[in-house]
């Protein structure tokens, strides 16, 4: 029997008579848990108030949907690494509720009115085996709380379909609001989304440090184009952790080089992008909606038509979190989707193999929390020589790799032994690299791999899509056309292009002879006679030369001979 469930019974002991079983029942638990009773008894009277108001009907109803069935202990990722039930979502809402009733039900409004008679107050609590709830309750729900990576798994097994992520989210706002949230290692986060636009703690000129260390060693063409000079139809939004961990930039290196070579006109924010407020909305900061507003108003202003980002955390929070704070006029994609549009438009073609064996890990994000899940297999699929197999938990059951929802901050030992558990179910397909499409999954991922010294090798999906095109990648500056790929010869079409490139040469043969003059054709003719007895060829040559040069001089002599004879005449004369 649990702390609250033997405190009631303590106090429901009051109302019955000596002796009942309900007493006898009463006593026992009493004793059972005497020492949490006394540990009860010096936390603070009173818990602060959850401000109900600011919970949306929807989650109240969906609280009291909830049928306990406890599929959802089944399926808890951060359950099958740490047995409490506390923990698991049937628990959770269960103690929410009792918090409520206590501090807003009409019994407990009841019990705690100073104008109602002790005999009543003592009959309802009886009744409704009523305890006050106290500051330290309201701690411990806390911690339970954000023991959870916001995975959404208990959301897709749910009887009652009850949207679980949304609900924690909301609760969790309650939990801050009250001043008992976040938890003091997730407190570093928040500061530094609200000092410096991201959770890194690093200043925001150090946003694009990345771009120009990767244009330092060569890895990009180009430092990325600036949405203020380029006025792009297209804008890629990075994110901080692409942007900020040196071990996940080769997520922005990869994108950047992928969007060059297809020709894409896009730009990026630069230093001028800021958190999109991620890691403010888990953890349940109302600052999540100032920087959601200021963030629209710069989108708005840039004037693009298409958001793309990488990162599944951005993709999940823009696209379906901001709508409800201001709408969206402009179209939001995953990378996956906007190159699966390429290619579909032919305007992406992989012409380079790659040979690997390859597992997929579905971010919870962008699978389950958005539903995409068959445009990375479908782009994972379409390059040459590449094979994927599937874990065993794959699209909407896919297991949870412990990084988001601040658990890595929060538990950082318990998202390291949901990361193993990932890696080992990767390794036993027996693949060579386990890809996502995520930098937060890469990451998490990551830390699977190196606390089980695992051969698993960890990418990005935009990694395998460079590999299989980066060998088109066109001299700087240039803009890259997309060529059709060459297509498989037919059934005797090798005889028909030797039997073309023997006519060709013919007409170049005898296109030459015609540009040649007259006389050169005629010794062309004759080459074959002149290889062969070419002493004889040139005799004729020089006997008609030297005939007439006798025939001349002999004229001339004749001619001398008749003018010397009249001379001579004249003289007889």
């Amino acid at each position: 029997m649990s702390d609250s469930e033997s405190q009631m019974e303590k106090e429901a002991v009051e109302t019955v008579a000596p002796g009942t079983p309900v007493q006898d029942e009463a006593k026992q638990a009493t004793d059972a848990g005497q020492k949490s009773l006394t540990e009860t008894q010096s936390r603070p009277a009173k818990a602060a108030d959850l401000l109900i108001s600011n919970l949306d009907i929807k989650r109240l109803i969906e609280l009291d949907a909830c049928t306990r069935c406890g599929e959802c202990l089944t399926w808890c990722p951060v359950y099958d690494q740490d047995e409490k039930e506390s923990i698991i979502p049937r628990t959770k809402v269960m103690d929410f509720l009792r918090i409520l009733r206590s501090q807003h039900g009409i019994v407990g409004q009841i019990i705690k009115s100073d104008k109602s008679p002790g005999a009543l107050k003592k009959l309802l609590s009886a009744l409704f085996r009523y305890r006050e709830i106290t500051d330290q309750d309201v701690r411990d729900f806390a911690q339970n709380l954000y023991e959870c990576s916001t995975c959404g798994q208990c959301h897709v097994v749910c009887p009652a379909n009850i949207d679980t992520v949304n609900l924690w989210e909301d609760i969790r706002r309650l939990i801050v609001q009250a001043g008992y949230g976040p938890l003091e290692s997730q407190k570093a986060l928040v500061k530094s989304v609200k000092s410096y636009d991201n959770p890194w703690q690093q200043p925001r000129a150090g946003r694009t440090k990345w771009a120009r260390r990767a244009k330092k060693e060569n890895l990009i063409a180009d430092l990325p184009k600036e949405m203020k000079k380029t006025g792009a139809k297209v804008l890629l939004f990075l994110g901080c952790t692409a942007s900020y961990d040196i071990n996940v930039k080769q997520v922005a290196i990869s994108t950047i080089n992928i969007l060059e070579m297809l020709g894409i006109d896009y730009g990026v924010f630069g230093k001028d992008e800021k958190c999109c407020g991620s890691v403010m909305l888990r953890m349940g900061d109302p600052e999540f909606e100032r920087i959601a507003s200021d963030n629209l108003k710069m989108f708005h202003d840039a004037g693009f038509q298409t958001l793309i980002t990488s990162c599944a955390g951005c993709f999940k929070t823009i696209k379906e979190d901001y709508p409800r704070v201001a709408e969206l006029h402009f179209e939001v994609m995953h990378t996956v989707e906007f190159l699966r549009r390429l290619y579909e438009e032919r305007k992406l073609i992989f012409k380079n193999r790659v040979e690997k064996k390859i597992t997929y890990h579905d971010p919870c994000h962008l699978g389950r929390a958005s539903g995409v899940f068959d445009d990375p297999r479908f782009i994972l699929e379409a390059i040459p020589g590449l094979e994927l197999v599937e874990m065993p938990r794959n699209r909407e059951y896919s297991r949870c790799c412990g990084a988001g929802g601040g658990l890595k901050s929060g538990y950082p030992d318990i998202q390291n032994r949901m990361a193993q558990r990932r890696v080992k179910e990767a390794e036993e397909t027996g693949a060579r690299e386990l890809v996502s499409a995520c930098p937060f999954c890469y990451q998490g991922l990551q830390v699977g791999i190196t606390a089980t010294d695992s051969p698993l090798i960890m990418r990005d999906i935009s990694f395998l899509v460079e590999e299989a095109l980066k060998d088109d990648l066109i001299p700087e500056k240039e803009k890259r056309e997309i060529e059709e790929p060459e297509k498989e010869p037919e059934p005797g079409e090798d005889k028909k292009r030797e039997r073309n490139e023997r006519r060709e040469k013919r007409l170049k043969r005898q296109q030459e002879k015609k540009e040649k003059p007259k006389k050169e054709e005629l010794r062309v003719d004759q080459e074959p006679e002149v290889d062969q007895q070419p002493e004889m060829a040139q005799e004729p040559e020089k006997d008609r030369n030297q005939e007439r040069d006798e025939k001349r001089e002999k004229r001339l002599k004749r001619l001398q001979e008749k003018k010397a004879g009249r001379k001579a005449n004249a003289e007889a004369l």
